[in-house]
């Protein structure tokens, strides 16, 4: 059998060998392409309590600092510095026991108000999303790590057998929850972590069959470096090729959105000419059926109101009709077999019954864009297992209870 020292140097260096992995991972993940890359920094704070064999923990302040990558939207790995202090609302007799009796005289009864555990958990995560591309995204993320904890009462730190209580112990985690992404590369999110650590004395108690864990409920926010377009310098997604102002990005009202250049925010105003008002779909998965959507106006009986779209590299153009609502909008479905990761381009166009006007939002010859991305199902599945298996054990560990010694 090791001794403490010994078997505190060993958690320590398997800690650096996970440390190093993470270092290997983002030397290949940089060796992977993906316009949405990105490396983001974040601050986690909220509340947190021991989950170990205190009867009536406290709920106390932490916070944390966060650094990730992101290879792809779907996975990053990162790193998280955290700082927890544990505290309870009343102890039990054998509590007590703790104090060095060789140093301090032992009290007749503790104030729990002085007691503290202070844990500092540094973990490397793997973080799993379902919906990385939209406005709100799911996600889950496992981790390992290490703590390093000490046990004070009164600023001192509480010694057991003459041993001062503080150690580095490795540590399993699991977290999830919301997050909210927003183009400026500002992020907010919500969630939960639990930490099941290496150690049953961190609440100096050591009476049941599990090691302690720590639970937090947090909320964050995070500044994403994304990978910039080259080809779109005004960051609205319309493409250099098909942009007419360069470095002024369009105003996104609807209305001839598709040319890159602001109308000075309003629509023109209603004439002979249909007015089509549509909201570009610039990104999508391949695969997935593609819905566009337009409010059309005109002075006239409409006889045309379709889309003509393409994949991207093809010469013919296909047509499918925008059918009218009940509310009195437009909507056609692109099939999902045309959606392919080489890109697709479409039109909206209305014409009236005396064919003299049209209406439209892009032109065969200036066509808005739509990046396809490569399908997240199986992406999505991962994260499901990952969500369902790591919740499902914190779950378990903190509704057990513990089989007392």
């Amino acid at each position: 059998m090791f001794g403490r020292k010994e078997a505190t140097l060993i958690r320590k260096i398997f800690f650096l060998v996970l440390l190093s992995f993470l270092v290997v991972q983002l030397g290949l993940a940089t060796r992977l392409s993906a316009d949405d890359t990105k490396f983001s920094i974040g601050f986690k704070a909220g509340v947190n309590k021991l989950e170990g064999d205190w009867t009536e923990p406290r709920f106390n302040p932490m916070g944390s600092l966060v650094f990730s990558y992101s290879p792809i939207a779907y996975f990053g790995i990162g790193m998280e510095f955290n700082y927890s202090s544990l505290m309870t609302k009343q102890f039990s007799p054998d509590l007590l026991q703790v104090r060095d009796l060789s140093s301090t005289p032992m009290p007749t009864t503790l104030d729990p108000n002085k007691f503290q555990t202070t844990a500092m958990p540094i973990e490397l995560d793997f973080k799993f999303n379902f919906a990385p591309r939209n406005l709100v995204n799911p996600f889950a993320t496992i981790g390992f790590g290490g703590v390093n904890w000490s046990a004070t009462y009164d600023g001192t730190i509480v010694k057991r057998e003459l041993e001062d209580q503080s150690s580095f112990d490795l540590l399993f985690k699991t977290s999830g929850g919301l997050e909210f992404n927003f183009e400026n590369g500002l992020g907010l999110a919500i969630g939960a972590d639990y930490r099941y650590t290496g150690t049953d004395v961190l609440d100096q108690r050591m009476t049941g069959d599990l090691n302690d864990g720590i639970t937090s409920i947090w909320a964050g926010i995070s500044y994403s470096f994304t990978q910039k377009d080259p080809l779109d310098l005004d960051g609205d997604h319309v493409t250099k090729s098909l942009d007419l102002d360069l470095y002024r990005p369009e105003d996104p009202n609807g209305f001839w959105d598709h040319d890159g250049k602001p109308e000075g925010g309003k629509p023109a105003k209603q004439g002979k000419a249909p007015t089509v008002i549509h909201y570009p779909v610039f990104s999508t998965e391949a695969g997935r059926d593609l819905r566009i959507k337009a409010t059309i106006t005109s002075e006239l009986p409409l006889k045309i109101t379709t889309v003509l779209y393409r994949p991207i590299g093809t010469q013919k153009w296909k047509l499918t009709p925008l059918k009218k609502l009940p509310d009195g909008n437009y909507e056609a479905v692109i099939n999902g077999s045309y959606v392919t990761t080489a890109g697709l381009e479409y039109a909206v166009v209305a014409v009236d019954t005396d064919m003299k006007g049209i209406g439209y939002s892009g032109l065969p010859n200036r066509p808005i864009q739509v990046k396809v991305y490569s399908s997240g199902r199986n992406w999505r599945i991962v994260s499901g297992i990952v969500a369902f298996f790591g919740w499902g054990a914190a779950t378990y560990i903190v509704m057990r209870e513990q089989n007392k010694n």
